[in-house]
């Protein structure tokens, strides 16, 4: 059985930046939800991490556990995503602020999000 897509995000996050975003939490959730979904659609998020983690010029996995990747990627794998899911400028800066500010909530060391774009994936 898998996880809920959503199992990564707390609440008070997805509240904070629906808030600063102007975005209701019903539409940020359906959003997030979309992306991740996408992403067990794809290789699925095992396979994707695999890929990234191979592809890419440092190691973008910065935390794991049982039920979450935590990775600092290049900003352009967000554009990607916002064309795939045809979202607005506004709904994809919301969706990256969203992973960011969880992904800072999840690790001690955060410098990684500095120069890369944080993406939170829920495990299956």
């Amino acid at each position: 059985m898998s996880r809920d897509p959503m199992a990564a995000f707390e609440t008070r996050i997805l509240a904070a930046v629906s808030d600063d975003s102007d975005i209701p939490q019903n539409a940020l959730r359906a959003i997030a939800s979309a992306h991740q979904e996408r992403v067990r659609d794809l290789p699925g998020v095992d396979d994707i991490v695999y890929e990234w983690r191979n592809q890419f010029h440092q190691d973008p996995l910065v935390h794991r556990t049982d039920a979450v990747y935590v990775l600092a990627l290049r900003p352009h794998v967000w554009e990607e995503f916002g064309t795939a899911l045809d979202l607005s400028d506004r709904e994809l800066t919301a969706l990256r602020a969203l992973h960011d500010r969880q992904a800072r909530s999840l690790v001690d060391d955060t410098d990684r999000f500095d120069g890369d774009a944080a993406v939170v994936l829920t495990r299956p």
